[in-house]
Formats: structure tokens, sequence, C-alpha cells
């Protein structure tokens, strides 16, 4: 029965996303992107790279044979990057140069250069959470537990044990309340922030170094766009990350993907 309704929400979805929008030419895939043409080999490579729940791609044109293509622009739902599920990504390139067609391998081509890129991310604090918990991030030497992170109107309250050896062991509870910092035009760091230890006189240098484990919050330097992040605004429950110009959608070719076991996907 679950392979049954499985099956009918794939064709709904095709069916759906098939329907002409303001004058695109649609192509639509369900869990896998299939075909052997520039555009669905492209669609490919970023749909297994990036693993989104939800994915649309728009193009100017499929790639020329030196796999230039002069805009794109990638709407992505639920993808992970540095361990950190991101809500909402949004990308748009200009006059990007890819790897010559002939030289695609199965995984896809490499980007070689382009002119602008722009981009806006949404990122939800029970994903912050979840990557803090699941250690997929920052302490790599099991020091670390029990952390929970708070986003606050303008700030951040971070919350979590640190088992330290300092002549014996420790389990200090250590708390932070700051905010959230580009650096490097590709990373999230907590700054400007104020600490508590409890009840312990424990030297700074120890609390410093427990802290440099969890940065950096979130890491892009590993995403396939050069990315230049200029500003970060704290909601509630989010953060949101833009460029200094806002990615655009456009009218062109579109490429559409699903995954039909998706529970958590949502539009923004």
């Amino acid at each position: 029965m679950r392979r049954i309704h499985t099956a009918i929400l794939c064709a709904a979805i095709i069916s759906l996303a098939a329907l002409p929008a303001w004058g695109d030419q649609v192509k639509s895939f369900c869990d896998k992107v299939e075909g052997s043409g520039r555009g669905e080999t492209l669609f490919k490579a970023f749909a297994e790279g990036l693993k989104p729940e939800q994915m649309e791609m728009t193009l100017s044109e499929e790639p020329d044979d030196a796999g230039r293509v002069r805009h794109l622009f990638l709407d992505l739902t639920g993808c992970n990057l540095g361990g950190v599920r991101i809500d909402r990504l949004e990308i748009e390139a200009l006059d990007v140069q890819f790897t010559p067609c002939d030289e695609w391998t199965e995984e896809g081509p490499d980007i070689e250069d382009m002119l602008m890129v722009y981009a806006r991310a949404v990122i939800r604090e029970s994903d912050v959470n979840k990557a803090l918990v699941s250690d997929e991030f920052g302490d790599d030497d099991g020091h670390w537990h029990d952390i929970s992170l708070d986003l606050q109107n303008g700030g951040v309250y971070v919350k979590g044990y640190y088992l330290a050896t300092f002549i014996f062991r420790l389990d200090i509870l250590i708390e932070l309340e700051g905010t959230f910092g580009i650096v490097g035009g590709k990373q999230v760091w907590l700054e400007d922030y104020s600490m508590r230890v409890n009840r312990m006189d424990v030297p700074e240098y120890l609390t410093e170094k427990a802290i440099s484990k969890i940065q950096p919050i979130i890491d892009l330097n590993e995403f396939v766009f050069p990315l230049t992040l200029k500003s970060v605004e704290q909601k509630e429950d989010e953060v949101i990350l833009r460029s200094r110009v806002l990615p655009t959608p456009f009218d062109g070719l579109k490429y559409v993907f699903t995954r039909s076991d998706n529970e958590k996907a949502t539009t923004q």
C-alpha cells in the first residue's frame, strides 16, 4: 500500500510541475534525476551533491560545448551544508563557466569561474540544535555534551557542558550570550559573547578553548559556489544569511526535483 501511495504522489508532483508556468519549459523528477542532456546532467550533479528535499533549477539555456551558462538560479529546500540542514537556500549565478562538456564525469562538471553569485539562506534553530546534538560539526574530541542553542531577537543563547582535564576532571557548565557574525564571507561565528561558568574558578584560556570547539557554527567554505555573505539577521527561531545583492528568479529552462519520502520540506 505504501508503494502505491508513493507512486501516486510522484505522479501527482510530476503532473502538476509539468503544467506551463509563465512560459517556462519544465522537466520534473521524483526521487531520481534521469536523462542524458546537459541540463539534466548538471541538475543531477546538484541534486546528488547537495541532497535537497526539494530543488528547482532555472537555466537561461543548456550549457554550451565550452560548459558556459549565462544565467542560473537554484532554489533548494532542506539541503545539508557542513552538517547543518539549510531550510531554504537560493542561489543566482551569472556567466558561469563549468568545465567543458566533453570533460564531464559521471559526477557532473566542476565550476571553473563565474562573474557574479548571489545567495540567501534560511537556517532554523531546530536544525542547528540537531547538528549540535549529533556531533556532526565542531567538537571532534567528545568533550562537549548536552549543548543547546536558543535564538532570540538580536541575539543567541548557548548552553552546554564541557568535560575538561585541568589537574583533575571538571564537567563545566558554560553559558554564552552573544550574536552571530560573518567571518571571511563564508562562516558564521558566535561573536561579542559574554560567558558564565558555574561556580568554578576556571582559567579563561580553558573556557576559550572549549568555545573554539564549536566555532564556526555554520561553514560554507566547501560549498560548490564561491559565496560571499555580507549580513546575518537573527529572528526568534531562524537565522537568515544574505549576500550584498539578493538572488532573483527568472524565466527559462526549469528543472524540478522532489523526494517522495520528504516529510519536512517546507516552502517560504
